[in-house]
């Protein structure tokens, strides 16, 4: 059996990585599909979809960020799973956050030339990580996290449901990759404030 002290620098460890995958998880994906978007000629905010770029001229660009953050949203995700505590509603949130992950990278695979499976693993990262969000607001005590959560579960919900929907009822020309990125924003301000929370235990912990 690992000694006290063992544990604790097991659990420093894991905090300090899962921190550092969430920092780089909600910048580095953004910074590589953004890039693709300026290098891809054919590209559009007011027609066209991120995922378009998948098979796209820069299609290695943005199927390596996607996957990319798939994989490093994960190994977040694990840590914040052991931070978060053992509440139910937390712990399915979490589940929830690391099955997106997973469809995340997914989209790096299944791209836009494989209609049904990519809308199914698109539409499981768009979805399950604000569910997430919201499960986990609701089950946590902390009053911060819980604000947190609520704001940017609502936000990114409405981004990826509501604003589509706007944008067509009013013609406003623009193309789905903008409610794309402004829920992806959403997400990645959550990211890194959890991802902060979990390099400031990792401190407490030391």
């Amino acid at each position: 059996m690992m000694s006290e002290k063992s544990q604790r620098t097991a659990n420093l460890k894991m905090l300090h990585l899962a921190g550092v995958c969430g920092i780089l998880g909600s910048t580095l994906p953004l910074v590589m599909v953004l890039s693709a978007t300026f290098l891809s000629s054919w590209f559009s905010w007011s027609t066209n979809a991120l995922s378009e770029m998948g098979v796209g001229e820069q299609a290695a660009l943005f199927n390596s960020a996607v996957l990319i953050g798939g994989a490093l949203n994960f190994l977040y995700a694990l840590g914040l799973r052991h931070n978060l505590g053992g509440g139910k509603l937390t712990q399915v949130g979490v589940v929830s956050i690391m099955v997106s992950s997973i469809s995340l990278a997914l989209v790096g695979i299944f791209t836009v030339d494989y209609l049904f499976f990519h809308g199914i693993v698109a539409f499981g990262y768009f979805m399950l990580t604000p569910v997430g969000f919201l499960l986990i607001g609701l089950g946590t005590k902390e009053e911060e996290i819980k604000k947190l959560s609520f704001s940017c579960g609502i936000a990114a919900l409405f981004a990826i449901l509501v604003l589509p929907v706007l944008i067509l009822a009013l013609s406003l020309g623009i193309g789905f990759a903008v409610p794309e990125l402004v829920e992806g924003l959403v997400i990645s301000v959550w990211t890194l404030l959890m991802s902060a929370r979990l390099l400031a235990a990792n401190r407490v912990i030391a």
